[in-house]
């Protein structure tokens, strides 16, 4: 489908060159598209990367509601999102390094920012539900930051997503596989010291 591959084209671009630097031709002709066909479907370049996020998002809005529906406990379920994250964060990291990007120009394209931000708010609040499920049960603490729990998992995620970071951090015995895990077993330990009772 012509649509999918404008979005794949587009994706693989802003990655590796950056937004700014990314014409509509280039995604064009990346695509096997023409010009037309994109703005017909998109309007605009920057239409054509909240689509992008749009995608990417929903995909893990629908594990996470998954994890959220599922019968496992309130902590359980916490650990799982953390299983998630880390998976989805590690195997594209290009992809979260350009919306870091594209989320720090807010005063250059603020309506973007605003659309790409209100997006990502919604997986957000899949995990803010989470954590008031566990208050409710009384798994969790009572007077937990949902902001700064939130704030740390993808504080965490982008530090060590980011190659320059991670060459700081990783041992150099480990493997990226070796690596996931023990950022895993580091957010966890670390949450679950915050949060659970």
């Amino acid at each position: 489908m012509t649509k999918s591959r404008i979005l794949l084209a587009a994706k693989e671009l802003f990655e590796e060159k950056g937004f700014d630097r990314t014409t509509v031709r280039e995604v064009a002709a990346k695509a096997e598209a023409n010009v037309a066909l994109i703005n017909y479907h998109f309007g605009s370049k920057e239409n054509l990367l909240a689509a992008i996020v749009e995608e990417m998002t929903s995909e893990t809005r629908l594990k996470l509601t998954g994890i959220h529906n599922s019968l496992l406990g309130p902590a359980e379920k916490l650990e799982q999102v953390i299983e998630l994250y880390v998976d989805r964060l590690h195997s594209n990291s290009e992809y979260y390094q350009m919306i870091q990007r594209e989320l720090s120009t807010r005063l250059l394209r603020p309506e973007l920012h605003d659309s790409l931000s209100a997006t990502l708010k919604r997986n957000k609040d899949e995990i803010k539900k989470l954590l008031e499920e566990g208050q409710q049960k009384k798994i969790f603490k009572k007077d937990i930051d949902q902001d700064l729990v939130i704030s740390t998992i993808f504080g965490l995620m982008y530090q060590t997503t980011h190659s320059g970071f991670r060459e700081k951090i990783i041992k150099c015995t480990e493997d990226a596989e070796g690596f996931k895990l023990r950022v895993k077993k580091y957010l966890w330990a670390l949450l679950k010291s915050y949060i659970v009772k």
